[in-house]
């Protein structure tokens, strides 16, 4: 279906190629997971694919892409659409119609079929993606996830052989993540679609591909079987890859395999491992009691609607804690960290920031938004760090830069970099504003491990200098890692407000929140330890390796 022989690709405003000799076979009727840090030139290579690599003034291409046996070359950009779907990073990107059906059928539209045969398909397809009874929604008024299975059935309309997606998972909850991936299987087995998925989330992505290749610097270092990668790449961060939780529990206790299936690993700890039962120490919320924001039934109405996104909420957040706000796309996550941050007035109830109102106190107030790009201002990424903001300290500027791997990229335009690199410039910018409350949504998404490592020290750093973060995620590990306490959303409401070793390793309160069963919680259970859902929990009751392993 797919065969890239030797490709080279050198943008015109670089000295050093993005892709490097490249080559790369995908069979008619294959799973394949691509993955690698950011800038690797994953995406250069899906433009290359998809035909938009532009030879006319925007770079060097060389080498041979074929498709379904075709040059493509030789074929006009209509020809390689109809071969090749593509999803892109940015479901937005791709978006253009005002609703949901008009989007959708807007291909067939341009083939000049009939109204009631485009009617027709395009009921089928958003029932496929799990969009039906949204035909006349406009498409602003989806949530992120809503959007990216939107973007997916406006090229599955077509029926094309391969289809592209570049991180379609990055704005859905687990449980979401996990309905897309069947999805995924399903078009794959019954209508025998090939697929390729570009994703940093190796650890949610891998039971689902058999296959994984992996890029680094424009070349592919690895390519074969998913459950053979870890042992054979090694160094897993480096790669910009996300490993399995249970892959790094096998490292973390020296196991003889790398293993990501839970049955496996178990039998491994048993057989390798020394198991005692002791009592598990709970990560307690932090001793401070200096409220930073306080919220009383707090309940916000959008113009138009018959009922209240938030109804009735309270809680607070205190100075030096970082909190994971959790739940299923649409539970009101997004709309309550805009009023915290600004963007919205509440309909009823009380929100006090620091003694004051939102309106009062917003310049202590930092809010990294979902659509980052929106935030880029700036000429240059250092102008964007500085940028109206002659308090802060060139010392500062460079040390936040090189803890967002940002230093070589101080004069490069802010749009023209990758999604990773961009999040990562707003989030410098904010940070150099010093604020007391920081809040994220998503500040995970099109991150690789080294830039999600770097993020995570950044957020830990802000808290420990008396800052308080409150981060809208999807991502359990990342809060079983870093938050002091998670709060659930569902239809509106808190439906849970605890520490994470309380509440993700709650069944009925991760079901009902949109979440899935953390992998270590599995594994504990099966050892018959008590619930831990980091591996550095499950690390409390198993020893390592026997013996002569170490």
């Amino acid at each position: 279906m797919l065969r890239i022989s030797d490709v080279s690709y050198r943008y015109k405003t670089r000295k050093i190629p993005t892709l490097k000799h490249l080559s790369l076979h995908v069979t008619e009727g294959e799973m394949l997971l691509l993955a690698g840090c950011s800038g690797c030139g994953k995406s250069t290579l899906i433009k290359a694919v998809s035909g938009l690599l532009n030879t006319a003034g925007a770079g060097e291409l060389d080498g041979k892409i074929y498709l379904n046996n075709k040059d493509i070359a030789e074929m006009t950009p209509e020809d390689i659409g109809i071969l090749v779907g593509t999803v892109y990073q940015s479901p937005d990107d791709q978006l253009f119609a005002m609703t949901v059906s008009d989007e959708v059928g807007f291909a067939l539209e341009n083939q000049g079929l009939d109204e009631n045969i485009i009617s027709v398909e395009v009921q089928k397809v958003l029932e496929r993606v799990g969009l039906a009874g949204f035909e006349q929604n406009s498409i602003h008024t989806l949530s992120g996830g809503q959007r990216q299975r939107l973007a997916l059935a406006s090229v599955l309309i077509t029926k094309p052989k391969l289809l592209v997606l570049d991180e379609p998972v990055s704005q859905m909850n687990p449980q979401g993540v996990e309905d897309f991936l069947q999805l995924l299987v399903s078009l794959n087995r019954i209508d025998g679609i090939t697929i390729i998925v570009v994703e940093h989330r190796v650890n949610e992505l891998a039971k689902y591909f058999p296959r994984l290749a992996v890029m680094f610097e424009g070349e592919v270092i690895y390519d074969g079987p998913i459950e053979l990668a870890w042992q054979k790449i090694g160094s897993a961060e480096k790669y910009g890859l996300r490993e399995p939780q249970k892959v790094k529990l096998c490292r973390f206790l020296h196991l003889s395999k790398l293993i990501d299936e839970t049955s496996k690993v178990v039998d491994l700890i048993k057989s390798e491992c020394k198991i005692e039962k002791t009592a598990l120490t709970v990560r307690s919320k932090k001793a401070c009691s200096e409220a930073i924001v306080t919220g009383k039934a707090i309940r916000y109405r959008y113009p138009g609607s018959t009922s209240d996104t938030l109804q009735g909420i309270d809680f607070e957040l205190y100075k030096g804690e970082t909190v994971a706000l959790m739940g299923f796309n649409g539970a009101g996550k997004s709309t309550l960290i805009n009023l915290l941050g600004g963007l919205a007035e509440l309909s009823s109830g009380e929100l006090d920031l620091l003694g004051g109102t939102v309106g009062e106190r917003a310049y202590e107030i930092g809010y990294l938004r979902q659509e980052p790009d929106l935030m880029l201002l700036a000429d240059s990424v250092w102008e964007e760090l500085t940028w109206k903001n002659k308090k802060v300290r060139k010392e500062v500027v460079w040390e936040l830069l090189e803890k967002l791997k940002l230093e070589n990229n101080t004069n490069d335009f802010p749009l023209a970099l990758s999604k990773g690199q961009r999040l990562r410039v707003v989030l410098g910018a904010l940070l150099a504003r010093n604020p007391k409350l920081l809040l994220l949504d998503e500040p995970t998404t099109g991150q690789d491990q080294q830039s999600l490592e770097e993020i995570k020290k950044l957020i830990a750093y802000f808290s420990q200098m008396g800052g308080c973060v409150l981060f809208c995620t999807h991502d359990i590990e990342l809060a079983s890692e870093i938050a002091d306490r998670v709060i659930i959303m569902a239809n509106g409401k808190l439906i849970a407000n605890r520490e994470p070793e309380v509440i993700l390793s709650d069944r009925w309160i991760l079901s009902a929140g949109g979440l899935t069963v953390p992998p270590l919680l599995e594994v504990s259970e099966a050892l018959l330890l008590p619930k831990c859902i980091t591996v550095e929990g499950v690390g409390r009751y198993v020893s390592t390796a026997v013996m002569g392993r170490l």
